[in-house]
């Protein structure tokens, strides 16, 4: 449906510089020169020549191409929201998980239990006892600044 609505208003304003309205000059009663498609009922009219629009002249655009061009950014900007607000509540549950996941560690290296980290090939390696207060003030300085 708003194809066939484009594609007529796209007729239309080609089709405008054939279909020129006639417009009349006339003295009104105050004495003002008016202009217009139909001149009042005794009055002294003269037709007047309008130049039809070039070819290559952009056509006006009618109210409602006006609408659908206003709707169309309308639902840009909705679109463009709801694209932000998705990516700023993922971004806020990623970070919510990583904070449960940083006080989790911080909580087993504070317990003095067997605390180990995956090196590159996946195989656990415990930290030992002498390295265990460096890993935990890495744990809160990681838990300060990106945790609330």
């Amino acid at each position: 449906m708003k194809r066939m609505a484009i594609a007529f208003a796209a007729a239309i304003a080609l089709a405008s510089p054939w279909v020129a309205a006639q417009v009349y000059k006339w003295v009104d009663e105050n004495g003002k020169v008016q202009y217009g498609e139909q001149p009042p009922p005794g009055a002294k009219a003269t037709p007047i020549n309008v130049p039809a629009a070039p070819a290559g002249a952009p056509a006006q655009q009618t109210w409602k191409e006006k609408e659908l061009e206003s709707q169309r950014r309308k639902n840009d900007r909705e679109r463009q929201e709801a694209q932000e607000d998705q990516q700023a509540r993922q971004r806020n549950a990623n970070r919510e998980a990583n904070c449960y996941e940083a006080n989790r560690r911080l909580a087993i290296l504070r317990e003095q239990v067997p605390a180990y980290t995956r090196n590159s090939k996946g195989e656990r390696v415990y930290v030992e006892d002498n390295a265990r207060p460096a890993e935990i003030a890495k744990a809160e300085a990681y838990v300060r600044e990106n945790c609330k």
